[in-house]
């Protein structure tokens, strides 16, 4: 059975489909946001530094572990050599075969404590390194966290702006939708779910404005003959054809 509404009516559902229209273009500017993707991308690389942060800290603690026993070691020998030292000095040992064996034991430590001064002067070094890494990603993280802070601020005024059209769009629809018969209002977004969000469109002379073809001349005439009532819809794209005094009908 047809679906039938005053002329006015009908028209109505060309307002009711400009506003469609905007409320899906607002839908796109939506889901299109700069921001969006920039908030998701300053995450991914907030995680990695996190990770990184977490390695670097690990390895600093491995290396002043490292320090620390190197300095124990070094400070081992160095107590060693000058009791030895001492010992030497103050005259106590005669015997000449521990005089030797006491000689011989203070160069051993001097070269000892030479090695060892060694190791703690290289993990010094790395220490220094990785303090200068940790020190990098912790800036670099405090800058990004920092970026993400504004452009999720960003982010929020314009979700914030968007929701506010969307609404105000939203109510003009209601407002207008209010003034269409619930059949007709059913038939349109039934129609324009199934044709790209554009369910009415204006005959405008003698051509549909939703996929703008003309319609021809046999089928035109048949829509003068229709009931003004009655509605219609496109031969081509199947929308509903609205007529206006301007359809060249």
């Amino acid at each position: 059975m047809a679906v039938t509404a005053s002329p006015e009516q009908q028209r109505l559902l060309l307002d009711v489909q400009a506003l469609d229209t905007k409320l899906l273009q607002l839908a796109h500017k939506r889901a299109t946001v700069e921001q969006v993707k920039l908030v998701q991308d300053l995450e991914v690389a907030l995680g990695s530094l996190d990770m990184q942060l977490v390695a670097a800290r690990t390895h600093l603690a491995d290396l002043s572990l490292s320090q620390s026993k190197a300095e124990s070691d070094v400070e081992q020998v160095r107590n060693r050599a000058k009791r030895d030292q001492e010992r030497l000095d103050s005259g106590a040992v005669n015997a000449v075969k521990e005089l030797e064996s006491l000689q011989h034991e203070i160069v051993s430590l001097s070269r000892r404590q030479a090695e060892l001064e060694d190791v703690e002067l290289e993990v010094m070094q790395q220490v220094e390194e990785s303090q200068q890494v940790l020190e990098r990603l912790t800036n670099e993280r405090t800058e990004i966290e920092t970026q993400l802070g504004t452009v999720r601020a960003e982010l929020t005024a314009i979700m914030a702006d968007l929701d506010g059209q969307k609404s105000a769009l939203d109510s003009d629809r209601a407002g207008l939708a209010a003034d269409v018969p619930a059949d007709l209002l059913a038939f349109y977004d039934k129609v324009r779910a199934d044709s790209g969000g554009v369910g009415a469109a204006m005959l405008h002379r003698g051509a549909c404005q939703g996929c703008r073809i003309a319609v021809d001349a046999t089928e035109l005439q048949r829509i003068r003959n229709i009931d003004p009532q009655v509605v219609v819809r496109c031969e081509e794209c199947r929308r509903i054809l609205v007529r206006t005094a301007e359809s060249g009908l």
